[in-house]
Parts: C-alpha cells; sequence; structure tokens
C-alpha cells in the first residue's frame, strides 16, 4: 500500500522545479526579463531600413513633429552591454530610446536612440547586433546629427549599413548663435562608409568629429567626394 502512494508524490516533487525551470531566463531567475523580453520593448520593423538627410536635418531644425520619446526600462540595460562606452563621452546619462527591432534569418538586431536630457533635437541611433541565442555581437553608431554633423545611412537585409556623413553649414554661426532662429543652408559631404554591423563595435568614434579616410576604422570601408 505505501508504494501506491509514494510514486505519485515522487513525480509530483520532480516536475515542480521542471516547470518552474520553463518561467526563468538564462540566469535562472524568474524575476529578471529574459532576451525575448528585451526583444518586445522595441516596436517591429523590416528592413531595408533608411535614415535620410531630410529627416534627420528637420529634426536639427525642429521642424518634424517628434512624439514624446520612450526610454528603455533599466531593467533591460544588461542587454546593450555597450551602454557604458557610449557614457564616456557625454558628461549627462545616457538613456537608450527604443527605435526598432529586426529579425533576419540569423540574428535579432535592435535600433536605439541615446538620447541626452537637455539634447532632444541632438541623435544618436545605435544598432546592437544578437545571435538567434541572444548573444550580442557588435555594436554600431549608425545614423544621428549634431550641431556640426549630419549621418544618414541605410540598413539592408544583411545588416550592412551605407552610411553618408555631412558637415552642417549654418546660416549664422551655430556655435555664437545657437539654433533658436537659425538654420542649415547648406550640407558638405565629408566621406561615405560600407560597415559589417555583425562584427566589432563603433558606438561614438565615427559620429561627431570629421575625420580623413584614413583615420576611420578597420571595419569600414570608405571614400570621400
Amino acid at each position: 500500500m505505501k508504494s501506491i502512494f509514494l510514486i505519485p508524490v515522487f513525480l509530483f516533487v520532480c516536475l515542480v522545479p521542471m516547470n518552474a525551470n520553463n518561467s526563468m531566463n538564462n540566469n535562472g531567475n524568474p524575476d529578471e526579463p529574459t532576451f525575448q523580453d528585451f526583444l518586445a520593448q522595441f516596436p517591429k520593423a523590416s528592413l531595408p531600413y533608411t535614415f535620410s538627410a531630410d529627416d534627420l536635418q528637420a529634426q536639427m531644425e525642429k521642424r518634424a513633429a517628434a512624439p514624446k520619446a520612450k526610454r528603455l526600462a533599466w531593467e533591460y540595460y544588461q542587454f546593450l552591454p555597450m551602454l557604458e562606452e557610449s557614457a564616456r563621452y557625454s558628461r549627462m546619462p545616457v538613456y537608450p530610446e527604443p527605435v526598432a527591432a529586426f529579425e533576419t534569418q540569423e540574428n535579432y538586431a535592435v535600433l536605439y536612440n541615446t538620447g541626452r536630457g537637455f539634447t532632444k533635437n541632438f541623435k544618436s541611433y545605435h544598432i546592437a547586433v544578437f545571435d538567434k541565442q541572444g548573444n550580442h555581437l557588435a555594436t554600431h553608431f549608425v545614423a544621428g546629427v549634431n550641431t556640426t554633423t549630419l549621418t544618414a545611412s541605410t540598413i539592408d537585409e544583411t545588416l550592412h549599413a551605407k552610411v553618408q556623413a555631412y558637415q552642417l553649414n549654418w546660416a549664422k554661426d551655430v556655435q555664437e548663435n545657437g539654433t533658436e532662429g537659425n538654420s542649415i543652408i547648406s550640407l558638405t559631404p565629408a566621406g561615405k562608409q560600407s560597415v559589417n554591423l555583425t562584427v566589432g563595435n563603433a558606438v561614438e568614434q565615427l559620429s561627431w568629429a570629421y575625420k580623413p579616410v584614413s583615420s576611420l576604422s578597420a571595419s569600414a570601408v570608405a571614400d570621400t567626394k
């Protein structure tokens, strides 16, 4: 008679931890977000994806009606290991703002803006690429604009970016007069690049400074007009 009752109890004890493990993430903690939870914070989008020079210029001049940005919750920062590197280039805290999520046959990728509190019209867009198991592979700056430089790009289906940089020419000296009541009268091409977004990391190095071809990173192929 004892064996009749022991068998079901033994099976119940074995099944409980198995079911509990299914609700946990890779760290074994059911309270921490999973990689799929992280991906769900980003609106799904398709490739190719383009940041046009016209749109970025409009953002800089505040002509584009931008919706209030949603910041990524801090518990998801663990999935973006290059955020700390981004913060090194600014005295202001970095607040990643989800922009888009992509899926290819071999990769997931998320696009985000590292927003700073007092510079809402400054944009610095980055893409983080992962394998299908959620392992981080690379993070790159792909587009953005500030008072001196505009970087436009198109990300294709193979997760390569065609990047075109421009120097901004303002009607009035922007350092002395600022952007309020000022306007961009022209863009001067400052080089273009083709970047493999699945390898290496280039968070801010290629973003705001005009650089000759010889100083570009080894992961980018550049030529100037």
